[in-house]
């Protein structure tokens, strides 16, 4: 059973690893100021006051960009980013009813005096430290292609520069000319060599492209450098056209130092790729902590983000938790590499034993129906335990049957949060616990779309005693002994804290033992329905 879950989990993990490495990634770009650092590599540091106008979605992060010859970088779009990964069979057109922009319509090679539509554009401040031609790559993507080439539909882009308050100077040309790039400047009929159909892709849904173009300026150190990157429609708001501006492709390292309670900390660090796998995502590198400190080699540049998790033998009851101070990777900061302008610290604190008589319990489960299995268990998925005040109390694992539980829990209101990175967690149990509880069935289901509480609470268990039955040892090792002093046969049967009935076993008056040696370690509930009797169990 064991080896058909952890195979089912690595063919998974395979598959949408291997997704993840075909096929071009969006997503909405959180933090444009460290995307456009990025951009520009090792002056990062360079750049200041990044101003964004543009309607949602329009503006984000791409990655796995090696189908269109880029690596990973910023994407600009006059429609909507996140259908970018269609096949190109699908049709990408999002009017925003927003503006054009004066400069589109003042630098185009062919205006013709048609106006310009749903414009976006950044605009920020780049004081270089050192006098150096600052090179970016860049490709032209449209739904214009190949149709609307050399027609007034001439979506255009423009990399403006001006210099210590000069007039901009457009840096985005056809190559050895001062000629813009647009639709109408590269095509399959003019200047056709900067220029690839699309028309059958499976991944990337505009209709044509050009091949990776160079931008380039040369800055001065001293000089004030103003820049604005900008795409618009021309003519109409229809059919979409992007900008995909590639980040430096260079290799950093990340080092830092991590406490725990104040104490150089141990541990490992698990780095994962902001965008990551649609589903499963693994970290691309781990590395060990060790005397407080740790340097993860040679990381690629682009945008992650870091989880700690302590040594349990060196800090029990120390959580894992992300840069910066991040229960979950949805509520943790995001690193740039190389840009990483923020200290690379992180502080761990010791959690408190919980100190109460309840219990919480359930299973995390996965959809899996390309495998032909509805559901199967999800093993190691970090669960949280929170307060009504988003306090972290204690935390667990779920085990390699996807079940997970929380002991001695006090009175109180608590949720649960799922930390599976890049699936973000959707619905969720709202539990109370009254008092001498075990509340059971609190499940989870890993979907492609997010994680989904399942089902209601199926018990919520109070000890009742019987002064007639009781059983010992508790907790117990291999055998548990029933002690009947009625007079009459009882039944008892022993549930998992998912609500999954386990065994029944008729025990007649006197003494019967019950072999619980093939049971996992874990909280287990004794019942007997008829005799009012239910009792929690440790199995060591």
């Amino acid at each position: 059973m064991k080896k058909s879950f952890l195979s089912a989990f690595l063919l998974i993990s395979s598959v949408f690893t291997s997704l993840a490495q075909q096929i071009i990634q969006f997503a909405p770009a959180t933090n444009i100021d460290m995307v456009i650092a990025n951009i520009f590599g090792i002056q990062c540091g360079s750049v200041s006051n990044v101003q964004v106008t543009a309607a949602t979605d329009q503006i984000g992060r791409f990655e796995f960009g090696s189908t269109i010859g880029l690596n990973s970088g910023l994407v600009m779009s006059t429609g909507a980013i996140s259908g970018g990964s269609q096949p190109s069979s699908a049709f990408s057109s999002t009017t925003f009813t927003t503006p054009g922009d004066a400069d589109v319509d003042a630098f185009g090679a062919s205006t013709g005096g048609f106006p310009s539509y749903d414009a976006c554009f950044i605009e920020f401040d780049f004081l270089p430290t050192a006098s150096d031609t600052v090179r970016f790559s860049y490709i032209l993507a449209s739904e214009e292609y190949p149709e609307f080439a050399n027609t007034s539909f001439t979506d255009r882009f423009l990399f403006l520069i001006s210099e210590n308050g000069s007039p901009y100077v457009n840096v985005a040309t056809i190559p050895g000319t001062t000629i813009p790039v647009e639709i109408n400047t590269i095509n399959a009929t003019v200047n056709s060599q900067y220029y690839l159909d699309n028309s059958t892709s499976l991944n990337f849904v505009f209709d044509g492209y050009t091949v990776p173009l160079e931008a380039k300026f040369f800055a001065q150190a001293g000089g004030s450098y103003h820049v604005k990157l900008v795409i618009a429609d021309v003519s109409d708001s229809a059919f979409d056209s992007a900008i995909f501006l590639d980040e430096q492709n260079a290799y950093s390292n990340l080092s830092g130092a991590l406490t725990v309670n104040g104490q150089p900390a141990s541990g490992t660090l698990e780095i994962f790729n902001f965008i990551g796998d649609t589903l499963l995502a693994q970290p691309i590198q781990t590395a060990a902590v060790s005397n407080g400190t740790y340097n993860v080699d040679s990381l690629e540049t682009g945008m992650y983000h870091i989880r700690f998790t302590p040594d349990p033998a060196t800090f029990p009851g120390v959580a894992p938790l992300y840069y910066t101070n991040g229960d979950t990777w949805s509520t943790a900061s995001v690193i740039g590499i190389p840009c990483f302008f923020n200290s690379g610290n992180i502080n761990s604190t010791t959690l408190n034993p919980l100190s109460g008589d309840g219990v919480i319990g359930g299973t995390i489960t996965i959809d899996t129906n390309f495998l032909h299995a509805p559901t199967v268990p999800f093993e190691n998925a970090l669960i949280k335990l929170m307060n009504s005040a988003n306090e972290t109390l204690a935390f667990t694992y779920s085990d390699v049957n996807g079940s997970y539980q929380f002991t001695n829990v006090p009175i109180g209101n608590y949720t649960l949060k799922i930390d599976v990175p890049y699936i973000p967690q959707l619905t969720d149990h709202q539990i109370t616990m009254a008092g001498n509880q075990t509340v059971l069935g609190a499940n989870f289901e890993i979907m492609t779309n997010g994680i989904f509480a399942q089902g209601d609470l199926v018990l919520n268990v109070e000890e009742t005693s019987n002064q007639f039955v009781s059983c010992y040892p508790n907790p117990a090792k291999n055998v548990l002994n029933i002690n009947n002093a009625l007079a009459e046969e009882i039944s008892i049967s022993i549930y998992s804290l998912n609500g999954r009935l386990i065994s029944t076993t008729v025990n007649h008056p006197g003494t019967t033992q019950i072999d619980i040696s093939n049971l996992a370690s874990g909280v287990y509930i004794l019942k007997s329905a008829t005799h009012h009797f239910t009792q929690r169990v440790v199995k060591l």
